[in-house]
C-alpha cells in the first residue's frame, strides 16, 4: 500500500512539475509575442532594397491552377507548369521608383519578358476597366500614405494591371500584398479563350531563402453575363541560380535598350496627354500588338539610329496599334 501511495504521490508530482513548465512556457511565449510584434511595415528605404532584393538570375517555375468551378457548367482547365531561365534587370533606381525587367532565355533564344514598376505614394495609377482599356485614377494622399504601387507592363511596354500595397514583415516573412485589381487575359489564355473577358486578382510578392515568389489569387470572369467561372491560383517561384549562360540576355538589352526606352517613353506621352488609352486586341489568327514592337526591334537592334529617330519610330507604332488615347 505505502509503495503505491509512493507511486502515486510521484507520479502527481511529476504531472504537477509538467503543469507549472507548460504554463510557464505559455507565460514565456505570450510574453515573447508582447514584447515583438510579427506584424510591421517596412520603411520606404527597406521596401526598396526588398524591391532591388528581386534583381538577378534564376530559374522560374511558373504554375497557374484553375482551384474549382464557380459555374455549373464549366469543366476546369488542365493546370500549365512551364519553366525557363530568366535574368530580372534594374533599369530605374531612385528612392521613390523602382523599375525591373524581365528577360527570359533559352533554346537559342531571348524573350523580352514583363517589366515591373515600383512606385512609392504615387498621386495617380492607370486600372484596366475592360474593352482592352485603361483608365487613370488618382490617387488621394491618405488612400496611398507608406504604399507602394506596383505597375505591371506587358512584353512591349503597353499597360497591363496595376495595384496598391504595403511592404511588411509578417511572422518573419517580407512581402507585398495588392489590392484587388483587374486585368485582361494573360498572353496564355488571349487567343484561346473566349469565356471570359477579365481577372480580378490579388497579388503578393514575397521574398524567399533561394529567391523570391510572385503569387496570384484570380477569379476568371464573364463581365457580359456577370458570371464568375473559376478560382485560379498563380505560383511564380523565382530560385537563384549560377552556372547559367545569361549573356545572350545581357547582349540582348545593350543592343536593343534605347529602342524600348523609347517605347516607354511614347507611352508616357500617351499616359501624359489623356484620361484614357485602349489597344488593338488580336483576334484568333490575327497579329497581336507586342508582335509588331518585337518585329520593330529587330529592324533597329545594334544600330547606331538616333533617339529622335527611335522616338519617331516607337511612337508612330504605337499611334497605329492604340484605338484610343492617341500621342500628338
Amino acid at each position: 500500500m505505502k509503495l503505491k501511495l509512493s507511486f502515486i504521490l510521484v507520479t502527481m508530482l511529476a504531472l504537477g512539475v509538467t503543469a507549472v513548465n507548460a504554463e510557464q512556457k505559455t507565460v514565456n511565449l505570450a510574453e515573447a509575442l508582447q514584447q515583438q510584434s510579427l506584424h510591421e511595415h517596412l520603411t520606404q528605404e527597406q521596401a526598396r532594397q526588398a524591391i532591388l532584393k528581386m534583381a538577378g538570375e534564376y530559374k522560374v517555375a511558373f504554375r497557374f491552377e484553375e482551384l474549382y468551378s464557380l459555374k455549373s457548367d464549366y469543366k476546369i482547365k488542365k493546370d500549365e507548369q512551364p519553366s525557363g531561365h530568366e535574368t530580372v534587370i534594374v533599369i530605374e533606381n531612385t528612392p521613390n521608383k523602382v523599375s525591373l525587367q524581365h528577360i527570359l532565355v533559352g533554346d537559342g533564344h531571348v524573350v523580352k519578358h514583363w517589366r515591373q514598376d515600383w512606385e512609392f505614394e504615387p498621386t495617380k495609377m492607370w486600372s484596366y476597366i475592360g474593352d482592352y482599356k485603361w483608365e487613370s485614377i488618382a490617387l488621394s494622399p491618405k488612400d496611398i500614405k507608406g504604399k507602394w504601387l506596383q505597375t505591371v507592363w506587358q512584353i512591349d511596354d503597353s499597360p497591363r494591371y496595376a495595384g496598391i500595397g504595403n511592404w511588411g514583415k509578417e511572422n518573419g516573412a517580407i512581402s507585398w500584398t495588392s489590392n484587388e485589381t483587374y486585368r485582361p487575359l494573360p498572353r496564355r489564355e488571349h487567343t484561346t479563350r473566349d469565356d471570359y473577358d477579365v481577372i480580378i486578382g490579388t497579388n503578393r510578392h514575397a521574398l524567399t531563402a533561394t529567391g523570391w515568389v510572385h503569387e496570384q489569387d484570380n477569379i476568371k470572369f464573364d463581365t457580359r453575363t456577370q458570371t464568375a467561372l473559376a478560382r485560379e491560383f498563380g505560383i511564380n517561384q523565382y530560385n537563384k541560380i549560377e552556372g547559367y549562360n545569361f549573356k545572350p540576355a545581357y547582349d540582348y538589352w545593350k543592343n536593343n535598350a534605347a529602342y524600348w526606352s523609347a517605347v516607354r517613353n511614347s507611352w508616357q506621352k500617351a499616359f501624359d496627354q489623356n484620361k484614357v488609352v485602349a489597344l488593338k486586341f488580336a483576334e484568333k489568327d490575327e497579329k497581336a500588338h507586342y508582335s509588331y514592337f518585337n518585329d520593330q526591334a529587330k529592324t533597329v537592334a545594334g544600330k547606331s539610329e538616333k533617339t529622335e529617330q527611335l522616338q519617331v519610330k516607337a511612337q508612330t507604332l504605337l499611334n497605329q496599334q492604340l484605338t484610343e488615347g492617341k500621342v500628338n
